[in-house]
């Protein structure tokens, strides 16, 4: 009995190194970091759950704004660092992602892709630069992994980080893509034997693999990362004003509006000013609230017949009004069914949502932890969510 206990008790010590994990910049709960205490997790090498139930992050990165979650590194926009991946069973390498959350991990933006061999086996480091539109201020940074040899898993370690500098002038983070996420029950899959070739990897890109694949299923595609909340989020301008950033297309990869949500996008809205009337290009986000699209022109906004979307303050243009929910089931799109309003949001039940991207419905996403939507479509994704610091339940 006792020979089984050890050698049961040796095979679980070899499950818990048998793939890999982040050691600098020390993840959430790491034993490497020195604000977790004895709050340890020693399963910090295994994937997510298939289920996607905890992304991102493990749900770890709730700690954000506590002693535990305090920053284990300090960087500098602009400046070139490293993050370090430590483990037995590198399952072939495959392809990783490094990005930058803002906003407690809703969404990501990707600030260095790598395709191929990625992890290496035993211990190995990983360049990057901070981009030099980052905001100053506290962030959650992200080290997600897909293996090449194995069960169709996702791995992922986040750290609090220190970023200190930053562009004001220029839109935060433009031109990043969502962080790209698969093998989570979100209709996109990696394929084993291939480093998974990122359907939108970004400006940044280490591509070393022979192996190179696209993944399958409904993936993300083209889609762009967003803003942080900006520094004064509750002044508002006299009047709403244009973009002066509209992205340009200049392949399949920079298509502007996303055809999956995949990863999320950072959601956001104008500070305090009417919905602008809808056209195929997105504005360049600013705040934190909802996404909103600025037009190229007036169009003439009808009356809404039902009080569908926030009202807008007196005196302003009122919004375009949303359409009723589809009848039916649970009120989704099947991924693909053709639609007619680009742009449109679809929330479900408060826990998923879809967009209407290039003439079709996009997969269901989950909503991030602590995060609900109102139900129904309309041109702004309004949400419910749960402050950083403890704060009541509000609407965003």
């Amino acid at each position: 009995m006792k020979t089984f206990q050890l050698l049961a008790g040796l095979g679980l010590a070899a499950m818990a190194h048998a793939h890999m994990e982040m050691t600098s910049p020390a993840p959430f709960k790491s034993k490497n970091n020195p604000n977790a205490g004895s709050d340890i997790d020693y399963s910090m090498t295994s994937p997510l759950s298939q289920d996607g139930s905890d992304f991102p992050c493990k749900g770890f990165h709730s700690l954000m704004g506590t002693a535990a979650g305090a920053p284990t590194a300090d960087w500098q926009a602009g400046q070139a660092y490293s993050f370090t991946i430590n483990g037995g069973a590198a399952h072939g390498g495959g392809s990783c992602q490094a990005s930058l959350s803002y906003d407690n991990g809703a969404s990501w933006s990707v600030i260095h892709s790598y395709i191929g061999n990625c992890p290496a086996q035993g211990e190995s480091s990983f360049d990057f630069t901070v981009p030099a539109d980052a905001p100053a201020g506290e962030a959650i940074f992200a080290w997600t992994w897909f293996n090449q040899i194995g069960n169709r898993e996702m791995y992922m370690n986040c750290a609090a980080v220190n970023i200190a500098g930053g562009n004001s002038k220029r839109a935060a983070l433009s031109g990043r893509p969502a962080m790209f996420v698969a093998n989570t029950a979100n209709g996109c899959e990696t394929v084993e034997g291939t480093d998974v070739e990122f359907p939108d990897p970004g400006p940044d890109v280490t591509n070393v693999s022979s192996k190179a694949g696209p993944p399958k299923g409904s993936c993300a595609t083209g889609n762009s990362g967003g803003s942080p909340p900006s520094d004064n989020p509750v002044e508002s301008p006299s009047a709403p004003v244009a973009s002066s950033q509209a992205p340009v297309a200049t392949s399949a990869v920079a298509e502007p509006l996303p055809t999956n949500i995949g990863g999320g996008v950072f959601i956001t809205a104008p500070a305090s000013t009417p919905a602008a009337a809808p056209t195929n290009l997105p504005a360049v986000p600013t705040t934190l609230a909802t996404i909103t699209r600025s037009p190229e022109s007036p169009v003439a906004q009808p009356t809404p017949s039902a009080p569908a979307v926030v009202e807008p303050p007196s005196g302003t243009p009122s919004p375009i009004p949303s359409p009723a929910p589809p009848t039916g089931g649970s009120g989704s799109f099947a991924p693909g069914e053709a639609c007619t309003q680009e742009g449109l949001w679809n929330c479900i039940g408060g826990s998923q949502f879809q967009r209407c991207a290039s003439g079709q419905w996009s997969a269901l996403m989950r909503m991030a932890t602590g995060t609900t939507c109102v139900a129904g479509q309309s041109d702004n994704l309004q949400m419910l969510r749960k402050r950083v610091y403890g704060q009541p339940l509000i609407r965003a």
